[in-house]
């Protein structure tokens, strides 16, 4: 899993590096002041989804394995530094135990802008589910819908008027109905959205 850290943030840096060496001033430097705006984005997110943590849990030589999938995302920005941030975790293509995390969340997010650089925060809650891909391997594990939320954070890089780069962004996931305990996933993404003129 480490090397797989290091592989994202490599390209991540890779994305950025054209942009931090780039002197640019106000006047060229698109602004985060607009009133209204709205990205649309499309990711790939990867997870350490925490399932070893129950009882039932299978082979322990599956405990650390990352799982990975889609996410899709929208911001709106009421102001330069307040916003709302929904996503659709889909975490199906890569599966440890062939048990899959699908997360519908929504909530408030805050921005620092820097120049190209949005720093943010923010916390979500809606809809988690744990799917079952395989009954046969899961026999008495718990699954379905329930509420969950996140609190979390991340950057992201604004390529030019239309196109920002979502270098990483980082939730770290609550399950409280999820059997006895709950679980914790935690999900990194990478992505691009497409900011929307008003």
């Amino acid at each position: 899993m480490r090397k797989s850290l290091l592989t994202l943030a490599w390209l991540a840096a890779l994305f950025a590096l054209p942009y931090l060496g780039r002197a640019q001033n106000a006047k060229t430097v698109p602004t985060a002041s607009r009133i209204g705006r709205t990205q649309v984005g499309a990711a790939f997110s990867y997870a350490t989804p925490d399932f070893w943590t129950q009882q039932y849990n299978s082979d322990p030589k599956y405990a650390y394995q990352s799982i990975g999938g889609v996410t899709g995302y929208g911001d709106y920005d009421f102001t330069r530094r307040f916003g709302v941030e929904g996503d659709f975790h889909c975490l199906c293509l890569h599966t440890s135990l062939d048990r899959a995390e699908l997360s519908y969340l929504l909530g408030p997010r805050v921005m620092l802008p820097f120049r190209r650089f949005i720093l943010y925060g923010k916390a979500m809650g809606g809809i988690r589910d744990l799917f079952i891909q395989e009954q046969q391997d899961n026999i008495g594990v718990p699954s379905g819908s329930n509420i969950g939320y996140s609190i979390g954070g991340g950057l992201d890089i604004i390529y030019n008027q239309k196109i920002v780069i979502r270098a990483v962004d980082y939730e770290s996931q609550s399950w409280p109905g999820y059997a006895t305990n709950g679980i914790s996933p935690s999900i990194f993404t990478f992505g691009l959205a497409y900011r929307f003129s008003h």
